[in-house]
C-alpha cells in the first residue's frame, strides 16, 4: 500500500517498489504528477520496471567479477516504513543474485522545509573492498506521450531537461506548454552528490523491454542517470570521464538530492545558487564561431579554484571581473572546431564541466556548404529522372543517396528543403552559378518532374518517382518548401534581373508560388487548416509581392485564406496543432498567424511554449535545442531550432518586459543549426567537408544513428543530409546582430564586435548575413532588402544611423531598401557618399523605409541623420518627375524636396519634352515615396502622357494603403471612360470623376485638381468633367505606402505607354494655370500664368 507524504508544497506516494510513483506540487496550475507510474503508463508496468526512486548498481567484491544489484530485483529484501514526514526503504540481503546483497541500501524521502529530500546510503557489509561502478538513478518523468487531446498532453505530461555537470548538475521537469511552477532536481551539495554520466535504453542493449526506446508506446526510453558510471561508460555514451566507489568492510557512503518547486528559469538559477552550486550564464550561447568571443558567468558563493580548457593550446579563457553579487565573469575564445570542454573547479574540491561547441565562421559556413551543394549534390544527368535533383548526401558512403523509388526516397520534408535553403542564401548573397542551379532544379526537377501532370491543379507527389508516380500529393508538409522555394527564386529574379538567363519570368515563379499555396489549401491535401508547417513565415513577405504586383485578387485570396487558418486556432487553449500529439513544428506558421492578426496573447503562448521545450543547460547539444517526442537524447538540432527560434527572436525584440534575459536563448537559436554544417568537426574527411548532417544524436552509443537510413555516427552526427538545410533556411531567415546591455555581462554584441563612444554604438556585424542589426535594448532594428554592410554606427538615442554598406553585385547599379523601426520620430536626411538624396520621415509605431540608388562602386557610406530633412514644401510644388535620366532605376525629384522615385523594369526614351519614362504593360511602374500625398488637401496633379495600348484599369497613378484606401487616375475604365477616384472605403464607395477615355497614340495632357468639394479633370486644358460632391481628399486617406505611377492597388494591367513631367502641386492650379501647362514646351517661371511659383510655362 502506497505511503503518503505532503506539507505545503509537495504531495507524493511512495509505491509497494520504493518508488515515488506521484510526485505533485501542491497549488499548482494543474494537477500534473511529475513521474510515471502504472497508472499512466500502464505498458512500462512489467517486471523489469525502473520506476523514479528505484535504483541501480553495479559492483564487485575486490578483484571479483562485476554483478548488477537492482532494487527492482530486491522484493524479497525490501522493507518500507514511515514517519509524518519520512519514508525509509531499506534493502539487504536480497536472495536475488541481481538484488541487492553484500551491502545495505537505506533510501529515504523526507520533506524538509520547502524541498523533497532523497537521501541514499551505502552500508558495506562483506569482508571484502565493495567497489561500486555503476550508481544509477532511473528517471521516468512523466513524459509518455500517448494519445490524447491537447489538454491532457499540455497539462498532464511533462518535459525533462538535464545538465549532467557533475556536483552542479540539475534536471528540471516541466508542462511543455512553459505554464509553472515546475519541478527541479539538484544534488545536495552537502554530500558530495553530483552526475557524471546519463545512459538511456535502447532496445539491442534491452531485447523485449518496453522501457527502451520506442518500445510499448513510449518514444522516448528510459533515462539513467549516474553518479558513478565506471562500468556502464561501455555504452559511450558519456561526455565526462567515469568513476567508480570503494568501500572498505563496515564502510558507509551517502548521496542525496533535493526536489524544489520553482516558478521559472530565474527560480531555478537562484535556487542554484542558494544551495551552493555554480549557476552558468553564457552569451552568445554554447555553440561559438571562431571569429567571436563568448562570456560565461560563474554565479557561486564559492571561490572558482581553477578554469582550464579541454585543448589549451587552441582555447584562450580570460577572467574579466567579480560583479555583484558573486557574478564570476570570464571570456573565452575558441579556436578547434567541436566539442570543447571547459573543467571549473571550486568550493572544496567541488567541479562542473560546461561543454562548449566551435564552429567555423558563419559567412564561411554558410558558403561552403552552398558551394558544395552545387558541387557534390546536384545530378546533372539531362534525361535521367534525377536530372538537377539537388540529393541528400550520405557521408558514410561519401556520396548521393540517389533513392528514387518513391516512398520514403528523395522528397517529403527533407529532400525538397535543399533547394529551398540554397534559393534564399542567394537572395543575401548571391552566386550567379547557384541562382543557375537552382532555377534549373525547379524548372526539371520539380516543375517537369515531381509535377508532371500536376501543371493545373499545382499538386505537389511527395516522393520523385518515375511515372506514373504513386506517391501522395495529400501531404501538406511539403508543400511550403516547394512554394518557399519559387517564392525566392521571385526575389532573385527581381532583385538581380541581369545575373543569369532566368528560365521564366519573375511573375511566373511568384504565380507558381502562389498557386501551389493555393492547392495546399483547396486541393485533396492534408495537413493545412489546422496544423501548422514549418515555412510559414513567408506568408507576410509572400503576400505583399503579389500586392506589390499588382496581383490583388491572389494576394486577398491568401489573406483570406490565412484568416479562416488564424480562426482554426485562436479559440484553442494550446495552439501548437501538428501531426503529433506534442510537437515543435507548428510553432513558426502559429506564431505567424497571431502576429498577421496583431493577437500578442496567442504569440505569447507560442514564445513560453518553444522556450519551454529547449534546454537552458550549459552544454552545446541542449542549450536552445528543443526536446522532440524522442526526449533529449536524440533529433536534436531539428530544424525547428532556428525556424521555430523566429517566434522568440520577434517576441524579444519587439515585445518582451526583459529582452536582455530573452536574448540570450534567442540568439543561440539562431546560431545553433549552423553547426550542422560539416567544416571538419563532423567528419575530416575531405569528400564530406561542406555537407550537413540531418540532425545529432546526443545520447550516441554503440549502434549507430537512429532514424532513416541509419548508418553510423560522425562525433555524434547522422551521416544523411535530410531536414538539415530546412533549419539552415530557418537560421538565415533570423541571423542578424544584435547588441544588447545585459543585466550580468553589460554591452555585449551578439553575432557582432560592439564597442561604445559618444552615446553610439560602433557595430562590426560578424553574424554570416550581414543584413539586419538590432539594438534590443533600445528596441531599434535595420534591415537590408539586398547587399550587405560591414560596419554600422547607430546612435542609442536611435536617432542617427550610418552604414558602410557592401555592394554584393558591383558594376550593376541598383536600388537598396533599408526598412527601419524604432527609429525616434522625426524627418531624416538620407545621404549616400555625403551628398543627400532624400529624406525619411519617422513615425512611431510604423516602420520607415529607405530606398538608396546604389551604383556600381563596391562601397558606399550611408548617413541616415535626424536634421532639417528635405525643405519642407512651401511653395506650390510637392514633387516633380521630369523623367529626364537616360537609364537606371531611379527618378529624380526635381523640386528640390528629395522625393526620388525608384522604377522597376523602365525604360528611358524621347519624350514630351526631354526623355520620358516608357511603360511596357507588363511590370513596368514608378514607386513615390511614402506618405507623398497624405498631407495634401486641396491639390493639383498634372503629367503628359502617351497611352500606346488601352489596357482596361491600368494606372497613370495610385496613391493608397491597399485595396481600401486609395486615389487613382486611368486612362480607361473597363467598359467606360477616363476616371478618377478617391475613396476610404473600397471600390464600393468611390468618390469619382468620369470623362471620356484619353485618345491612344499620341501626347496627352491630363491633370486633376480639388479645391474644398470640387473636384476637376482637365485634358489638353480644357475642363472634361467636374464633380461638386467630392468629400475626401488625399489627407483622408492617411499614411500612404504604395504610391505608384502605371500600377495598381488591385490586381489591375499595368500602364502600356509613356509619361513625361508629373507634378503634384499642394494647391488648386486655376484653369489659367491648367491651359499653361498644357501649352508649354519649357519650364518658365509660372508669375505669367498667374501663379506665385514655377511650373511648366508657356513659350
Amino acid at each position: 500500500m502506497a505511503v503518503q507524504l505532503s506539507n505545503q508544497v509537495f504531495s507524493i506516494s511512495v509505491g509497494d517498489y520504493g518508488d515515488i510513483s506521484s510526485l505533485r506540487l501542491v497549488g499548482d496550475t494543474f494537477n500534473t504528477n511529475y513521474v510515471m507510474n502504472g497508472s499512466n503508463a500502464p505498458n512500462q508496468n512489467t517486471s523489469d520496471h525502473q520506476w523514479l526512486g528505484e535504483l541501480m548498481f553495479t559492483y564487485r567484491l575486490g578483484n571479483g567479477a562485476w554483478t548488477r544489484a537492482w532494487t527492482s530485483n530486491s522484493a524479497d529484501a525490501r522493507k518500507i516504513t514511515s514517519s509524518s514526514n519520512s519514508v525509509q526503504v531499506t534493502y539487504q540481503n536480497s536472495s536475488n543474485a541481481q538484488g541487492i546483497r553484500n551491502f545495505t541500501l537505506l533510501e529515504t524521502y523526507s520533506l524538509v522545509n520547502d524541498y523533497l529530500h532523497w537521501q541514499m546510503k551505502v552500508t558495506n557489509t562483506s569482508n571484502q573492498t565493495l567497489e561500486i561502478g555503476d550508481w544509477g538513478l532511473p528517471l521516468p518523468f512523466n513524459e509518455f506521450w500517448s494519445g490524447g487531446n491537447n489538454e491532457q498532453i499540455y497539462e498532464t505530461r511533462v518535459l525533462s531537461h538535464s545538465f549532467v555537470g557533475h556536483n552542479s548538475s540539475f534536471i528540471t521537469a516541466a508542462r511543455p506548454s512553459g505554464i509553472g511552477p515546475y519541478l527541479l532536481l539538484i544534488p545536495d551539495a552537502s554530500t558530495g552528490s553530483g552526475l557524471e554520466y546519463q545512459d538511456h535504453w535502447r532496445v539491442e542493449e534491452h531485447p523485449g523491454s518496453t522501457w527502451a526506446m520506442d518500445q510499448g508506446g513510449w518514444a522516448e526510453g528510459l533515462n539513467v542517470f549516474y553518479i558513478h558510471s565506471n562500468v556502464i561508460k561501455s555504452t559511450n555514451r558519456g561526455y565526462l570521464g567515469s568513476t567508480s566507489l570503494s568501500l572498505a568492510p563496515g564502510e558507509s557512503k551517502t548521496y542525496a538530492f533535493k526536489f524544489f518547486k520553482v516558478a521559472d528559469e530565474q527560480a531555478v538559477k537562484d535556487r542554484l545558487y542558494s544551495e551552493g552550486h555554480v549557476d552558468v550564464t553564457v552569451v552568445p550561447g554554447m555553440i561559438v564561431p571562431t571569429n567571436l568571443k563568448a562570456k560565461f558567468d560563474l554565479h557561486t558563493s564559492k571561490s572558482i579554484t581553477s578554469v582550464t580548457a579541454q585543448y589549451p593550446s587552441e582555447t584562450t579563457i580570460s577572467y574579466l571581473e567579480t560583479a555583484p553579487t558573486n557574478h564570476k565573469i570570464y571570456e573565452l575564445t575558441l579556436s578547434r572546431l567541436g566539442h570543447n570542454n571547459i573543467t571549473v573547479s571550486y568550493g572544496n574540491g567541488e567541479k562542473t564541466v560546461l561543454q562548449f561547441y566551435a564552429i567555423e565562421p558563419v559567412d564561411a559556413a554558410l558558403q561552403r556548404h552552398s558551394t558544395f551543394m552545387v558541387n557534390s549534390t546536384q545530378w546533372n544527368v539531362p534525361g535521367d529522372l534525377r536530372d538537377k535533383v539537388f540529393d541528400d548526401w550520405m557521408m558514410q558512403y561519401k556520396a548521393k543517396r540517389n533513392s528514387f523509388a518513391g516512398y520514403w526516397g528523395w522528397g517529403d520534408d527533407w529532400g525538397l528543403t535543399h533547394g529551398q535553403f540554397l534559393a534564399e542564401k542567394n537572395v543575401q548573397k548571391p552566386v550567379a552559378s547557384e541562382i543557375k542551379a537552382v532555377d534549373d532544379y525547379l524548372e526539371v526537377a520539380i516543375w517537369t518532374n515531381l509535377m508532371e501532370g500536376h501543371h493545373t491543379d499545382y499538386l505537389v507527389p511527395d516522393f520523385l518517382m518515375p511515372q506514373p508516380n504513386t506517391t501522395p500529393t495529400y501531404r501538406g508538409y511539403a508543400y511550403p518548401h516547394i512554394y518557399n522555394t519559387f517564392f525566392s527564386m521571385y526575389k532573385l529574379a527581381k532583385l538581380y534581373p541581369n545575373l543569369i538567363s532566368y528560365r521564366n519570368s519573375k511573375n511566373t515563379y511568384l504565380l507558381r508560388a502562389y498557386r501551389i499555396f493555393k492547392a495546399l489549401y483547396e486541393g485533396p491535401v492534408a495537413y493545412n487548416w489546422n496544423t501548422g508547417l514549418m515555412g510559414e513565415l513567408t506568408t507576410p513577405d509572400i503576400i505583399k509581392a503579389l500586392q506589390e504586383e499588382g496581383l490583388t485578387s491572389e494576394a486577398n485570396d491568401l489573406i483570406a485564406k490565412m484568416a479562416t487558418k488564424y480562426n482554426n486556432f485562436k479559440n484553442t487553449t494550446y495552439p501548437y496543432g501538428s501531426e503529433y500529439n506534442y510537437d515543435n513544428t507548428g510553432e513558426e506558421a502559429v506564431y505567424t498567424l497571431a502576429k498577421m492578426n496583431g493577437n500578442t496573447t496567442m504569440m505569447s503562448k507560442i514564445n513560453a511554449k518553444t522556450r519551454a521545450a529547449r534546454g537552458h543547460m550549459p552544454v552545446w547539444y541542449y542549450y536552445a535545442d528543443p526536446v522532440t517526442i524522442t526526449g533529449e537524447n536524440w533529433w536534436n538540432f531539428q530544424y525547428t531550432t532556428s525556424l521555430a527560434g523566429y517566434a522568440m527572436d520577434d517576441w524579444t525584440r519587439r515585445y518582451s518586459s526583459k529582452p536582455e534575459v530573452d536574448q540570450r536563448l534567442s540568439y543561440a537559436a539562431k546560431l545553433a543549426n549552423i553547426g550542422a554544417i560539416n567544416s571538419g568537426q563532423i567528419s575530416s574527411d575531405p569528400a564530406n567537408i561542406g555537407a550537413v548532417a540531418w540532425t545529432y544524436q546526443a545520447g550516441k552509443g554503440n549502434y549507430g544513428a537512429l532514424g532513416l537510413d541509419g548508418g553510423p555516427l560522425f562525433n555524434g552526427w547522422r551521416g544523411m543530409s535530410g531536414e538539415a538545410d530546412l533549419g539552415l533556411f530557418g537560421a538565415i531567415k533570423v541571423l542578424s546582430s544584435d547588441v544588447a546591455v545585459d543585466p550580468i555581462f553589460g554591452l555585449f554584441g551578439y553575432g557582432c564586435n560592439v564597442t561604445e563612444s559618444n552615446n553610439s554604438y560602433t557595430v562590426t556585424p560578424k553574424d554570416g548575413v550581414f543584413q539586419r542589426l538590432h539594438l534590443i535594448t533600445q528596441k531599434l532594428s535595420l534591415e537590408l532588402n539586398r547587399d550587405q554592410y560591414s560596419l554600422a554606427i547607430v546612435s542609442k538615442s536611435k536617432n542617427n544611423v550610418r552604414l558602410t554598406l557592401k555592394n554584393t553585385t558591383p558594376g550593376t547599379a541598383h536600388t537598396t531598401v533599408v526598412t527601419m523601426t524604432g527609429l525616434a520620430a522625426g524627418t531624416y536626411d538620407v545621404l549616400v557618399d555625403g551628398t543627400k538624396t532624400g529624406s525619411v520621415t519617422a513615425v512611431n509605431g510604423l516602420a520607415a523605409t529607405v530606398r538608396l540608388n546604389i551604383g556600381t562602386a563596391a562601397a558606399y557610406d550611408i548617413r541616415i541623420q535626424l536634421g532639417t530633412g528635405n525643405p519642407t514644401p512651401t511653395g506650390d510644388i510637392v514633387a516633380r518627375y521630369e523623367f529626364n535620366e537616360t537609364a537606371g532605376s531611379t527618378a529624380a525629384d526635381s523640386s528640390g524636396y528629395g522625393q526620388q522615385a525608384s522604377v522597376n523594369s523602365g525604360t528611358w526614351a524621347a519624350g514630351r519634352k526631354g526623355n520620358a519614362l516608357y511603360f511596357n504593360g507588363t511590370d513596368t511602374y514608378a514607386s513615390l515615396p511614402f506618405g507623398i500625398v497624405s498631407s495634401l488637401n486641396d491639390f493639383t496633379i498634372a503629367a503628359w502622357v502617351r497611352v500606346n495600348t488601352h489596357n482596361g484599369w491600368a494606372r497613370l497613378f495610385d496613391f493608397g494603403a491597399g485595396t481600401d484606401r486609395y486615389m487613382f487616375l486611368t486612362p480607361k475604365a473597363e467598359g467606360t471612360g477616363m476616371r478618377f477616384a478617391i475613396t476610404v472605403s473600397g471600390n464600393g464607395q468611390e468618390e469619382q470623376l468620369n470623362a471620356p477615355e484619353l485618345a491612344t497614340g499620341v501626347w496627352k495632357h491630363v491633370a486633376v485638381t480639388l479645391s474644398g468639394n470640387t473636384g476637376i479633370l482637365y485634358v489638353d486644358g480644357v475642363e472634361a468633367t467636374r464633380n461638386a460632391n467630392m468629400t475626401l481628399k488625399p489627407s483622408s486617406l492617411g499614411l500612404t505606402d504604395r504610391n505608384y505611377i502605371g500600377k495598381s492597388q488591385f490586381d489591375d494591367p499595368y500602364l502600356n505607354g509613356a509619361v513625361d513631367d508629373l507634378v503634384i502641386y499642394n494647391r488648386t492650379l486655376t484653369a489659367q494655370e491648367i491651359r499653361g501647362l498644357a501649352s508649354a514646351s519649357s519650364i518658365v517661371n509660372v508669375h505669367s500664368l498667374g501663379a506665385n511659383s514655377y511650373a511648366e510655362g508657356a513659350d
